[in-house]
């Protein structure tokens, strides 16, 4: 049943909550198994999981569920074992409560497989902003994981970083007027009973990653990108131009930025009117900005935004300054290059310039176009892993940091600009020393200029964009 816990109720979870703890184990290997009954909002799964350890297992674990899922049991070893549950505090979940579930192993071998049935009832989201879309409901299955929805179990307390699993195989069963999409790739799609079952698997994602959306799609491909919109005629007619736009942005991001990203296969899904989304090789664009597409450019710039994110995703630790910047400040821009490749340089000038002035606005008056209020301005490497929501969309990591970005673009020339993303984003891991170093190794007479992008708040007359237009004249 739907939850009616308000925040008041919640505080007594913080405090006796065991979330800070360090987990023992990790869940590195999951095989899922989920059904969906989307009139009901019900859903009911069975997930198998394999730990990365050595000899026993710790008498206890504990993993963590959307606050609306319960435990029915869990099995060991082909034994069933203990299981208690209670509500917690849980910043990782739309509702900000999670059903945390400490499992008696009773020192079971490594090797063993844990599998935990579990159901419940999936309701929208009223603790966040609509654009937290999860939910099942007569529409369809709209899922995240760790970070959103926590719609299987994950061994994460909340605020860790973000954990590389394999999801070796993942079934799907909905009814059978419903197409479903998760991360990765495709492996099988039928019929039986009435529903609807596709398989899908996904090896070495981020745990935030494995998304789950399910719904009445009709299907336009061009044998590498899926795209799954409504059936009317002027979402196919927008799918059709989507189709090609999608193919030729990946088909550079690949060649300039990151290789071998999730999958070969991409997916845009066309989605309700809940905000656009990203997560690996799927890609969600809500249903006003896809109509729009074929004559919107700020359409084209979104879907294109969406699209960068897996290109750009060098794991950076939550602990490092540069982890902000990193997560969101890189997507806001790394799309533009490319965008300047496919649709020309005076849509990547124009845009520029737009968000500069805004930028300065924002500086000025303390207010974004639409007056409300941003957030004090901090230095990019100065935002912490929690501010992250606060700075994203409003103010520095959409601005400034494309403005530096861009600073570095226009510094280095096309040619060794992409270079230095090829370098950078091919990298295993990142930290905010690399990085700088990395920029220096391509430009390195700008130390100054790049102290004062990333570490400090100051913008100098000479870095504004007038200025250095002419200074590269």
């Amino acid at each position: 049943m739907k939850s009616t816990l308000g925040f008041v109720v919640l505080i007594p979870f913080l405090f006796s909550s065991t979330l800070a703890a360090d987990n023992p184990l990790i869940a590195d290997r999951y095989i899922l198994d989920v059904s969906f009954v989307p009139e009901l909002a019900r859903m009911e799964g069975r997930t198998t999981i394999h730990f990365a350890c050595t000899g026993n297992l710790p008498k206890t674990t504990t993993c963590y569920l959307h606050g609306e899922l319960a435990v029915d049991s869990a099995v060991i070893g082909g034994k069933k074992i203990p299981c208690d549950q209670k509500p917690v505090f849980y910043e990782y979940d739309y509702s900000l409560i999670a059903t945390e579930a400490a499992l008696q192993l009773e020192g079971a071998l490594c090797d063993s497989t844990l599998t935990i049935f579990y159901s419940g009832y999936f309701h929208p989201s009223n603790a966040r902003s609509p654009s937290d879309y999860m939910r099942i409901d007569h529409d369809g299955v709209f899922l995240r994981s760790y970070g959103y929805s926590l719609w299987f179990p994950v061994f994460v307390p909340s605020g860790s970083n973000d954990p590389i699993v394999t999801l070796s195989k993942v079934t799907v069963r909905t009814p059978s007027e419903f197409r479903s999409v998760f991360v990765g790739k495709l492996t099988g799609e039928y019929e039986k009973d009435g529903q609807r079952v596709t398989e899908w698997t996904a090896e070495n994602i981020p745990l935030m990653d494995a998304q789950c959306t399910a719904q009445r799609y009709v299907i336009a491909s061009d044998g590498n990108c899926f795209v799954y919109q409504y059936a009317d005629s002027s979402s196919k007619a927008a799918g059709a131009q989507i189709l090609r736009f999608t193919a030729a942005m990946n088909t550079l991001y690949t060649k300039r930025y990151r290789k071998g990203t999730t999958g070969t296969e991409f997916y845009v899904i066309e989605m309700p009117p809940y905000g656009d989304i990203s997560s690996g090789n799927v890609t969600g664009l809500q249903a006003s900005t896809w109509k729009l597409f074929q004559e919107n450019t700020d359409a084209k710039r979104a879907l294109g935004h969406e699209l960068v994110h897996p290109y750009t995703a060098v794991p950076v630790d939550r602990s490092d300054p540069l982890y902000c910047l990193a997560m969101e400040g890189f997507p806001s821009y790394f799309h533009l290059p490319i965008l300047a490749e496919v649709l020309g340089d005076d849509v990547y000038d124009r845009f520029i310039a737009f968000m500069e002035k805004l930028y300065l606005e924002k500086r000025q008056t303390g207010k974004t176009r639409w007056g409300a209020t941003v957030p004090p301005e901090k230095p990019l490497l100065e935002i912490k892993a929690d501010e992250l929501s606060t700075y994203k969309d409003e103010f520095v990591l959409d601005d400034r940091a494309l403005l530096f970005l861009n600073y570095l673009y226009r510094s280095m020339g096309r040619k060794r600009f992409f270079s230095f993303t090829s370098d950078l984003f091919n990298k295993k891991k990142l930290t905010a020393d690399g990085f700088r170093q990395t920029v220096l190794k391509y430009l390195p007479a700008a130390a100054n200029d790049v102290n004062i992008w990333i570490s400090t708040t100051e913008y100098p007359e000479r870095l504004h964009l007038d200025h250095l237009a002419r200074r590269k004249k």
